[in-house]
């Protein structure tokens, strides 16, 4: 799971998953970014791609938008397509914060962040790369999408392992409240007003 000059890994349980995909978009995909979606010509830029799929089915890959808002310059944003086999790929320059949002039709968003600051010379010039299989649930009716809202995971530079990797606990948060919705949403799991009565029943009894 772990592969690349420069990567990280989540683990299989999570609705985000690590893997390597050799599919390439092509050359014309790059001259449709923005510049600082490009790769920085000195190589201070990390190079992120991956799948998105859907998660009941890891073989269903979707065509799906993504869209990367820079926020440490006004939030301009750039949103592009993953192509036929839901591979994608962009940069992300040095010395920036940025959210990703990975959507596709009657589906759940999931979003990303990424730090890129702090990241040495030294790291730059080995490359600097984090692949992403990223999978996304059907969206069941009701569902609250100020849950979705949330970063499911922010990668930073971790200098002790030289690799972008992100906080396991702040993520595995995220995984729960997003979890609790989604079962709600579905009916598996009591709404708030019905489990306060369940607790207050209890209660008496």
């Amino acid at each position: 799971q772990v592969t690349g000059v420069q990567t990280c890994a989540l683990p299989i349980c999570f609705p985000v998953t690590i893997t390597l995909s050799l599919v390439l978009i092509g050359l014309n995909a790059w001259t449709q970014k923005p510049e600082w979606l490009k790769p920085h010509p000195d190589g201070h830029s990390v190079f992120v791609q991956g799948l998105l799929v859907d998660k009941a089915d890891s073989t269903h890959t979707l065509q799906g938008e993504i869209t990367v808002i820079n926020t440490e310059e006004g939030n301009q944003s750039f949103t592009f397509k993953a192509n036929s086999m839901g591979v994608f790929q962009f940069h992300l320059l040095e010395n920036a914060k940025y959210t990703v949002t990975f959507e596709y039709p009657n589906y759940i968003p999931r979003r990303i962040a990424f730090d890129t600051f702090n990241v040495p010379d030294k790291s730059w010039k080995k490359g600097c790369m984090i692949d992403l299989k990223v999978s996304v649930d059907e969206r069941p009716e009701g569902f609250k999408d100020v849950v979705a809202m949330l970063p499911i995971a922010t990668f930073q530079y971790d200098p002790a392992e030289r690799l972008f990797l992100f906080d396991l606990e702040v993520t595995d948060r995220a995984l729960k409240r997003y979890q609790t919705e989604l079962d709600r949403a579905k009916g598996l799991a009591p709404s708030e007003g019905e489990s306060d009565t369940k607790e207050e029943e209890i209660k008496k009894d």
